[in-house]
């Protein structure tokens, strides 16, 4: 990271912690998380670690509906509001480069949003750990959120680059995610019913859909006897393992942080204000 790289992200970074939606969106993620892991610990002391697991399966599909909007809204604002303010073109007019400004606003927003989720999933966590539930669990359910939400940065910033406005940036994001959700392990089953879909066809979308892949990967490492996974997940689980599951699910995300990040940054390095 260049030195105006790092300027560019203490300057989002300062921006982001000044703004409302970074203390809202650290609240309903730490209400949230304390809530859920207090029943789950509730149901942890009844049932053990299938209570456990189900509590946090909970979590999951919490996080599954907030965090990629929670990652998108500043992420799509972070270049059209810069280019509707003006402010764009004063930054530009430094000696910066297109690539060095998007990769700033990246690195700036990526941090915030993971303050914000560190500030409610390590109080969630923490009331966890004391309560004796597995370290190792807390580590790959932050670690899989952590991804899911760099994932949708990626996506939000690169709405951002080929959008004109805030609002069509951020309409664009939010049509991607309703888009990734309605095509789940649901979705592509109505259509494997439908159209008699190779059986393949269920098991690959699990992976290239970032939200399935999330889902998948984290139920993978709660539920060892499959229950929770459904018959697809319990199909891929039996083949590759738990392990494997949740290995292929990380791979997943990691490419969809990356992959939108590397087109939205060719694109804007390109010159486009």
């Amino acid at each position: 990271m260049t030195a105006r790289v790092g300027l560019i992200v203490q300057r989002e970074l300062a921006t982001s912690l000044q703004s409302r939606w970074f203390f809202v969106y650290s609240g309903i993620v730490l209400a949230a998380g304390v809530i859920l892991a207090t029943l789950g610990l509730s149901d942890f002391a009844i049932h053990g670690y299938r209570g456990l697991a189900k509590a946090f399966a909970g979590l999951v599909h919490l996080a599954l509906l907030f965090v990629p909007l929670l990652a998108l809204f500043p992420a799509t604002a972070a270049i059209t509001e810069d280019r509707e303010s003006g402010a764009l073109e004063y930054v530009l007019a430094q000696p910066v480069s297109f690539g060095e400004v998007f990769a700033g606003k990246w690195g700036g927003v990526s941090a915030a949003l993971l303050l914000a989720l560190t500030a409610g999933f390590g109080v969630a966590g923490a009331v966890a750990a004391l309560r004796g539930v597995p370290p190792g669990l807390l580590v790959a359910l932050y670690g899989f959120v952590v991804l899911l939400a760099l994932a949708f940065v990626s996506v939000g910033l690169l709405c951002s680059v080929v959008s004109e406005s805030r609002a069509r940036a951020t309409t664009m994001g939010i049509v991607v995610w309703l888009v990734l959700v309605a095509l789940g392990t649901l979705g592509i089953m109505v259509a494997f019913v439908r159209w008699g879909l190779p059986e393949t066809v269920l098991a690959v979308w699990t992976f290239v859909n970032p939200v399935e892949a999330f889902r998948i990967g984290v139920l993978s490492i709660l539920d060892p006897d499959l229950s929770l996974l459904g018959p697809v997940g319990a199909g891929i689980v039996t083949r590759v393992g738990s392990a494997g599951t949740a290995g292929l699910a990380a791979v997943a995300l990691s490419v969809w942080v990356v992959a939108p990040a590397l087109l939205g940054w060719w694109r804007f390095a390109r010159g486009r204000i």
